[in-house]
């Protein structure tokens, strides 16, 4: 049986005050912003260099937890169709393909990894 060596692209974390902690880690780890969405002006995500994604908790929701992984595979069709044959883990509604969510609720990204 192959192991499929899928790595961590990203980790995605909400936040009650996505400016604030932008800032903090601007400020204090030296990170810089890769790609910014925004949505009527106010900042709604924005990825960082280091593998850091800050999404912007809507109104009464838990902030400070964990959003999604992000994960790169060698084999992307086949990976998914491996997730999506395991019990419970099923296609998120209204997002592309590449996303899937486990039966606690924990949401995954897949990414094919760039063979160069």
């Amino acid at each position: 049986m192959m192991v499929e060596n899928a790595y961590l692209d990203h980790a995605a974390v909400t936040t009650a005050d996505i400016d604030w902690t932008l800032k903090f880690f601007e400020d204090v780890l030296g990170m810089s912003v890769t790609r910014r969405r925004e949505a009527e002006g106010k900042l709604q995500q924005v990825w960082l260099d280091g593998g850091i994604q800050l999404v912007a908790a809507p109104d009464n929701a838990r902030s400070g937890q964990a959003h999604h992984l992000g994960l790169r595979v060698h084999d992307f069709k086949g990976t998914l169709a491996k997730m999506l044959a395991y019990e419970g883990v099923h296609s998120v509604e209204g997002k592309p393909e590449k996303w899937v969510q486990l039966p606690d609720g924990l949401l995954l990204e897949l990414f094919p990894i760039e063979e160069s």
